[in-house]
């Protein structure tokens, strides 16, 4: 038996996944041009080269809504971008923001994260962009981080 959205998902490492596939598809038309550009599942402890992406599944909420056993579902996934060219400091800062740029304008072409069999979401977007410092092993990377939002509708018998 199928549920009423059969493609949507309650699950956050459904998107996270989806969003790392399409990061990796892309990564080599980003610019500046960087070979190569690791994209990872899940946040890393250890940076072989930069920059990297990690794409980490955040918190998921379902709240009732509607007909019996549906939930409105919220998923987070976090795009954390690294970046520690040794380099102007200036020059460093831009290249990562505008590589975060770029994801964000690229997981903006799709809203619903079309697959085949059908949407996992009925939208989502990058909700937010963030910059700043993040250090890992003892070393300072500049760093950016989207956090990207879906949202759809689920039966509580079936996501």
């Amino acid at each position: 038996m199928s549920g009423p959205y059969p493609s949507y998902t309650a699950d956050p490492s459904v998107i996270a996944l989806e969003l790392q596939a399409r990061i990796v598809a892309a990564a080599a038309t980003f610019t500046p041009a960087v070979d190569p550009i690791d994209v990872f599942y899940g946040d890393q402890d250890r940076l072989p080269h930069t920059p990297s992406i990690c794409v980490e599944p955040g918190d998921a909420s379902y709240e009732l809504a509607g007909l019996p056993n549906m939930t409105e579902t919220l998923l987070e996934v976090f795009i954390l971008v690294y970046h520690n060219q040794v380099q102007d400091l200036q020059q460093t800062r831009l290249e990562t923001d505008e590589l975060a740029s770029q994801i964000r304008r690229l997981l903006h072409q799709d809203l619903q994260l079309q697959v085949v069999g059908g949407p996992l979401l009925t939208h989502g977007y990058v909700r937010a962009h963030e910059s700043g410092y993040t250090y890992k092993q003892k070393t300072l990377y500049r760093s950016a981080r989207l956090v990207y939002v879906g949202k759809n509708k689920t039966s509580l018998q079936f996501a």
